[in-house]
């Protein structure tokens, strides 16, 4: 009877040390499964967001409407011109001057004779110029899809687009102003006054709008008003131009002469669509298609401007 109960402890010993052992290997193996599946689902979680916000932007994308893609294509052209301005175009600049009358040394002897004279006030580079139209280009495009969502809407229930006069006055008046600089107009004065002039046809081309809605006729003496403001700056231009080969005896440079091409042919344009949009003819009785067009010319010919001049100044 001693021997079996010996024995029967023995078997018992057994029993509970392989036991232990098993449970051990089975809190190892567990210990193992849940530290591994730990440290795999943050990467499942990971991988699952970024699908899941390519989605978002893939269905986001596809919800636009036709204008609302324009406005987002154009805000990425805008900010890749701004950057090959940046990157690409050399530091040339111009100075900008007053004009005044100064005392003429040689010819005052006696008594005080008057010159008229010139005193530099600061260095412009070109291709901040093209940079400034560039990002200011993006403002609006960027508020249309965000903040002034509701009145874009608006705007184009009520066909007049405020926000479109106030970018186009802006840009338009650096544009011409450019231009002018490039031509050989660097007194401070004869500059502000071309972009005034610019600033002045946009507002007529708004004035034009507001009253068509307001009087259901055509605002034909307004629209012919903001031609007439827009055609004025560049008999000044021009006139530079003409002086320069004629008393200089000198040319400007190529990419100028592109720019006079592109910027007249570019407000042809859209001073054919605004007279169109007036009479409402044809699919622009829509007034969304109108400002599609607006968007796409406007896109169009500032991209143009752009890359003239990036390639005119393009460091060497």
């Amino acid at each position: 009877m001693a021997k079996s109960t010996k024995s029967t402890k023995a078997k018992t010993k057994t029993t509970n040390k392989s036991q232990a052992v098993t449970k051990a290997k089975s809190a190892k193996t567990s210990k193992k499964s849940t530290s591994t599946k730990v440290t795999k689902k943050p990467a499942v979680k990971s991988v699952k967001v970024e699908s899941v916000k390519k989605e978002e932007k893939k269905t986001a994308f596809a919800k636009m409407s036709p204008l609302q893609r324009i406005y987002a294509g154009s805000i990425a052209v805008y900010l890749a011109l701004a950057a090959a301005a940046f990157f690409l175009m050399n530091s040339l600049s111009f100075q900008i001057s007053v004009g005044y009358w100064g005392k003429d040394e040689l010819k005052s002897v006696n008594g005080t004779q008057f010159a008229p004279a010139t005193q530099g006030i600061v260095d412009i580079e070109a291709k901040w110029l093209v940079m400034a139209v560039a990002l200011i280009s993006v403002i609006v495009p960027v508020l249309y899809l965000t903040r002034l969502k509701l009145s874009h809407t608006k705007q184009l229930k009520d066909r007049i687009m405020t926000t479109r006069w106030i970018d186009m006055a802006i840009v338009g008046a650096i544009m011409i102003e450019t231009i002018a600089i490039l031509s050989g107009v660097l007194d401070l004065g004869t500059l502000k006054l071309i972009g005034g002039l610019m600033v002045i046809t946009m507002l007529a081309g708004w004035f034009a709008e507001k009253r068509t809605v307001k009087e259901g006729t055509p605002a034909i003496r307004e629209y012919y008003l903001g031609m007439l403001s827009g055609l004025l700056p560049w008999l000044v231009i021009l006139s530079y131009a003409v002086f320069t080969y004629v008393f200089g005896e000198l040319r400007s440079p190529w990419y100028v002469y592109v720019l006079y091409v592109v910027m007249l042919a570019g407000a042809g344009l859209l001073g054919k669509l605004q007279l169109a949009s007036l009479k409402k003819k044809g699919n622009l009785s829509d007034y969304e298609q109108v400002e599609k067009k607006y968007a796409v010319n406007s896109l169009v010919l500032r991209t143009l401007f752009a890359v003239v001049l990036i390639v005119g100044f393009l460091a060497k």
